[in-house]
């Protein structure tokens, strides 16, 4: 097998146990020629000589990440500890993806996103701006997280899923579907929220109940709902029926 690139003796300025490669081969579906210098790795254990993984541009790899398929690291971009990315997809600006976190399928982090501890990214799913995603959450279908939302604790992304702004999602909570968490919303405990329901202002949704819709539905701020588990909140169109299997749901106003 051909190597595909060389470790050069181009110190990083402030990381000197960092190094620059040189591609020894052309990568045509990047674009890279052979001879071109791209970004920075610690050893040749970070950066796979197969397939059409690169790092260019002044991206870092080091610790015992591992860089392999075709994913693609750009610009200032991070990946360190026990991080691993893969497939098609793609870190760059100046995120940043470590621990025992995983970044897999055509998955996309970028802007100043953090991804780390066991975290796992994937499918066809983006995490930008200054998002953060830890703690065991996952990310995957077509979801998106951005703006300063924070996703930790087991909570699961997926579907069309959306959340941004200030939200944050935590605890074993699962939004999916085309749901949009948003502004200062907030989601926790063992919580589902699916369908196109959005959830804004400051609203809170927590316990183990499940919100979806038939048709969308607006919550609007200083609304927070506490379930009981089994119990689910279904709204049809504008009106919102508590359907009651073992205990009472309570609907309040903050």
């Amino acid at each position: 097998m051909k190597l595909k690139y060389e470790i050069t003796d181009i110190q990083h300025l402030v990381n000197p146990k960092l190094f620059r490669i040189r591609a020894l081969r052309d990568i045509p579906s990047i674009w890279v020629k052979a001879g071109y210098l791209g970004g920075y790795v610690e050893n040749e254990n970070n950066l796979s000589q197969e397939g059409d993984c690169w790092i260019g541009n002044d991206a870092q790899v080091f610790g015992n990440a591992w860089i392999f398929g075709n994913a693609k690291i750009f610009d200032n971009a991070k990946i360190f500890g026990n991080a691993k990315i893969f497939g098609e997809s793609f870190v760059f600006d100046t995120a940043q993806v470590y621990g025992y976190a995983q970044v897999f399928d055509t998955a996309r982090v970028f802007g100043n996103a953090k991804i780390f501890d066991n975290t796992t990214i994937w499918g066809h799913s983006n995490a930008f701006e200054n998002s953060q995603i830890y703690c065991s959450s996952s990310v995957n279908g077509y979801a998106s997280v951005s703006g300063n939302a924070r996703i930790c604790n087991h909570a699961h992304i997926y579907g069309y899923a959306s959340v941004s702004d200030d939200a944050c999602v935590t605890g074993k909570t699962r939004i999916f579907g085309h749901a949009q968490v948003l502004e200062n919303a907030r989601v926790y405990g063992e919580a589902s929220v699916c369908g196109s329901v959005i959830v804004n202002e400051n609203m809170e949704i927590s316990g183990s109940g499940k919100i979806e819709t038939l048709d969308q539905i607006y919550y609007y701020g200083g609304v927070t709902i506490f379930f009981d588990r089994y119990d689910e909140l279904i709204a049809n169109g504008t009106t919102a029926d508590i359907e009651h299997h073992k205990t009472l749901a309570r609907l309040k106003l903050a």
